[in-house]
């Protein structure tokens, strides 16, 4: 046990959603020793708190209790006496199944490491190692982390430890090889997918993707963890493995098949972007707090855009079907007001407190440092690859900050290093894209760049019905506003979130009957809603403009010699 800290996970109360852990370690007789439980988990910026699951802690030396204390919000203070080691024990309650949280129950558990087990503090540094104890009727593990025998394994150091999640319980396991590494997908739950065609695609999106970075793969082996739930998704990406969600009937769907492989795509890419080419900030990781960084839009934003483009190139969907999956990311950012007030840079530090806590103002005031990202890389790769006939693209840059990585893997880049990159490939001065788009609000000019590669925008709303630009809910027979958009109807009329519409010109309404008044009206037209807000009616005006725009994205019917150019370096590389 010296120099080495010796985890133990039990599950004797599965049905009640606990696990329990122990923590063996050496110390040094009367100097205390501190268990720290992380605040976050790394790949997802939101301080949550993991030790609020915490109960029962204990410690104890060859069966005898110790001194402990809890000295902070997320740290107990062990007192050894006269021991020479202690045993730290503690109960976490796992009921909450998304890629970032635990569960643990009759039939399964899924272990998000960096809220479940704990560290030593100033012994991060240290090798791990892990013992399961599994209950009789499980008999699977589906881990990152190395094996080191039956039901054990092992981590170089704590940052290797927590990012390695746990699949614990009976779960599917479809296997496939890539030049002798063993890929693992295990399947939690059921669903009607195709254990094949999963084989097929899965495989086909990690070679492409290996090719791009030279044929390297930078693992000894690899896990998908794949939770089919009811419905919800997401996805959050490992050093050697990623957890994602999908709803368990919408393999069928063509539409939502599409994509859950273009989050695949995403999360595997990490592997690259954020894994091992990642910004100075996120590395070595303080588990205390936030770790800030203004780069998130090349870390996400960056691997948003090659997502899909993956896909592409992988033969596993169209260039028409890329436009589409495209046209989501530009009218994400494009319809709505927030792209003028907050700076794609700003967005990223800003995480902490507003990507991860969106409010129902939040369309109007910000923006997602994902798409915002994924459309700046698009206008930078079009910049480099018109600057250079097409000799170079965004490709060349993501290929040199991997370079970058290999020659020195414990230091991340600088956003400094990433622009005297693309200047270098691009081969001329960034200083106004860079002061325009990533760190001003000034307007992207996303459809004449898409224009040069022959791609096509039109506002599909430029003649639909009014409407008042609101997002609406039914509730126990009422009909309540959830979002209102700026610029629209209803928001400069005065209507708010959480407003009753009881009327509409004298006829109370639901949704269709809403949607039918207002398909009879024209820009300027005046109406009389009846709402109910806190209890108080009001009769509020509402002069009616043309809805806002959304947009599609197609090819043009005949693309010329230079923008066919453009569109194959760019989709197929």
């Amino acid at each position: 046990m010296k120099n080495l800290i010796n985890y133990r996970i039990s599950f004797s109360d599965a049905i009640d959603h606990y696990c329990d852990v122990i923590i063996e370690v050496n110390c040094v007789p009367d100097e205390p020793v501190f268990f720290s439980m992380p605040v976050w988990t790394p790949g997802s910026y939101l301080v949550r708190d993991y030790a609020g699951k915490i109960h029962n802690v204990s410690a104890s030396s060859s069966g005898v209790s110790k001194r402990i204390e809890k000295i902070s919000k997320n740290t107990w203070r062990v007192e050894p006496g006269n021991s020479d080691s202690i045993t730290f024990a503690y109960r976490v309650y796992c009921n909450e199944l998304t890629v970032r949280t635990s569960e643990v129950n009759e039939s399964h558990a899924f272990l998000n490491s960096s809220g479940v087990f704990m560290f030593v503090r100033g012994r991060q540094h240290l090798p791990c190692a892990l013992s399961v104890e599994l209950p009789k009727s499980w008999h699977k593990i589906s881990t990152g982390l190395e094996k080191a025998g039956s039901n054990r394994f092992s981590a170089a150091n704590y940052d290797e430890f927590i990012d390695c999640p746990l699949e614990i319980g009976n779960h599917n396991v479809l296997e496939f090889n890539i030049r002798n590494i063993p890929h693992r997908i295990c399947i939690t739950g059921t669903g009607n997918y195709d254990s094949g065609q999963l084989v097929s695609d899965f495989r086909k999106i990690a070679e492409t993707q290996i090719r791009f970075f030279g044929n390297t793969i930078p693992y000894k082996h690899y896990t998908y963890i794949v939770h089919l739930v009811e419905k919800g998704g997401g996805g959050l990406e490992h050093l050697n493995s990623f957890v994602v969600q999908f709803p368990r009937l919408n393999f069928t769907d063509a539409k939502a098949y599409r994509k859950f492989l273009g989050l695949v795509s995403h999360e595997y890419f990490h592997l690259w972007n954020v894994k091992r080419i990642r910004p100075v900030a996120l590395g070595p990781f303080d588990y205390d707090k936030e770790n800030y960084t203004q780069s998130l839009w090349i870390a996400e934003g960056w691997t948003s855009y090659y997502d899909n483009v993956f896909l592409v190139r992988a033969g596993l969907i169209s260039p028409e079907e890329y436009l589409e999956m495209l046209g989501h990311e530009y009218n994400d950012i494009m319809r709505f007001t927030g792209r003028f007030r907050q700076a794609l840079r700003e967005s990223s530090f800003d995480t902490w407190i507003k990507f991860y806590k969106k409010d129902e103002n939040s369309n109007n005031t910000q923006i997602s440092y994902y798409t915002k990202g994924a459309l700046v890389a698009a206008l930078l790769n079009i910049e480099i690859m018109t600057s250079t006939d097409c000799r170079k693209s965004l490709d060349d840059v993501m290929k040199q900050l991997y370079k970058d990585y290999l020659e020195n893997p414990a230091v991340g880049y600088t956003e400094d290093r990433v622009k005297e990159i693309a200047e270098s490939v691009c081969g001329k001065n960034l200083n106004a894209f860079w002061k325009k788009y990533l760190d001003g609000t000034d307007e992207i000019p996303i459809r004449q760049y898409l224009s040069k590669c022959g791609i096509a925008v039109k506002d599909v709303n430029e003649h639909a019905s009014c409407s008042l630009d609101a997002e609406t809910k039914s509730e126990n027979g009422r009909l309540l506003i959830t979002k209102l958009f700026e610029g629209g109807s209803g928001y400069s009329a005065g209507l708010s979130s959480g407003d009753e519409i009881i009327a509409i010109d004298g006829y109370r309404v639901d949704e269709e009957l809403m949607k039918k008044i207002l398909s009879g009206k024209k820009k300027g037209d005046e109406i009389n809603v009846l709402t109910a807000r806190k209890g108080m009616t009001k009769l509020i005006k509402v002069i009616l403009k043309a809805p806002l725009p959304k947009f599609s994205l197609s090819l043009k019917p005949a693309l010329s010699p230079k923008e066919s150019k453009l569109l194959d370096k760019w989709l197929r590389g």
